[in-house]
């Protein structure tokens, strides 16, 4: 695959600028689950981020005062101007931006098309497909193995999803031919292990980690990294997962696609941006993603990495975190075997 090929190259004797924007940290969001995961994206990126660059980023205040375990160093805002209009500020001060938005009402294909510098990200046209499952479907469904998917009724048991969302927001199982509520659609029901690859796409796409993700009631709940299956159905789910991002013009940096491993891999989302499993590569894998995410936008070679432990991220009620408090909920990371 070959992207950009007018990339910005960096010059080394100058500090490098990254805007970095995670709505729910830099907004605010009323869901404190939501805003758990969204601060710890934040938090990791900027840690890494900050290690090798400047970072440009506000928080708003109620923000701060919401969630307690902000970067001490990261500014809250004290502009008179509107989240948006510090948004395009910003990203124009940057050399380089990262977004991590919900897809919800297209909200991050909208940001990524305000941007004013270079974008770690996927282009909007790639966003605009992945946010939309439908579109999503037409454009994976002859490439990789990929689940029935309709506007109309299917055969019963099948579950019906917002055609834009996120985390699991809106799915039912459905044991009729009911109608399909506008803005759904109907897919058919693979029940198996839920899982998630973490890619870095560039001029190559590189495999970052398989994941188990920890799902109840089709919400997120949080994630083992890695996955510890057999390397053969490894494999595969990597190729289906491959697959489906090749299929999609205008992925680019960081992609996480949903499988549901039952007898074979079925691709059944693809998220255009960070997912919350990446908080956890720098404990796991002992890298920075920041670091790679500019390697991979300068064409640069990704290194092969490998886990040094297996770790745990859950969500847990805020008393019983130890790594991120967000009102009255908060993640917990253990390593998986002692």
């Amino acid at each position: 695959m070959r992207w950009m090929r007018n990339r910005k190259r960096w010059n080394t004797t100058e500090v490098m600028k990254v805007f970095l924007f995670e709505f729910a940290t830099c907004v605010g969001c009323d869901d404190d689950s939501i805003a758990a995961e969204g601060l710890s994206m934040f938090k990791s990126l900027y840690d890494g981020f900050s290690s090798f660059s400047e970072v440009l980023t506000t928080l708003q205040p109620e923000v701060l005062f919401a969630l307690q375990d902000v970067p001490a160093t990261v500014p809250s805002s004290t502009s008179t101007r509107s989240w948006e209009e510090n948004f395009v500020e910003l990203s124009r001060e940057a050399d380089f931006s990262l977004i991590i938005a919900p897809e919800d009402d297209f909200l991050l294909y909208t940001l990524t098309k305000k941007l004013k510098s270079y974008n770690l990200g996927s282009k909007p046209a790639g966003v605009a497909i992945a946010s939309d499952k439908w579109l999503t479907y037409q454009a994976i469904k002859r490439r990789a193995n990929t689940p029935k998917t309709s506007l109309k009724p299917l055969d019963p048991p099948f579950l019906i999803k917002p055609r834009v969302s996120c985390g699991g927001t809106g799915i039912a199982l459905l044991n009729d031919a009911s109608k399909i509520p506008e803005g759904h659609i109907a897919q058919e029901y693979v029940k198996g292990k839920n899982l998630s690859v973490s890619l870095l796409v560039g001029d190559e796409v590189n495999v970052l980690s398989v994941n188990e993700q920890i799902v109840e009631n089709f919400t997120y709940r949080g994630a083992v990294v890695p996955y510890a299956g057999n390397a053969g159905v490894v494999a595969e789910v990597i190729e289906e997962a491959v697959k489906a991002v090749e299929a999609i013009n205008g992925l680019f940096g960081y992609v996480g696609v949903d499988i549901v491993l039952a007898e074979q891999p079925y691709v059944v989302d693809v998220n255009p941006r960070i997912t919350t499993s990446a908080t956890l590569f720098s404990r796991v894998y002992s890298i920075n993603l920041a670091e790679l995410l500019v390697r991979n936008y300068e064409g640069k070679t990704i290194p092969e990495i490998k886990p040094k432990r297996r770790v745990r991220l859950v969500k847990v009620e805020a008393k019983e975190a130890n790594f991120i408090k967000a009102g009255s909920c908060g993640l917990r990371m253990e390593v998986v075997g002692q």
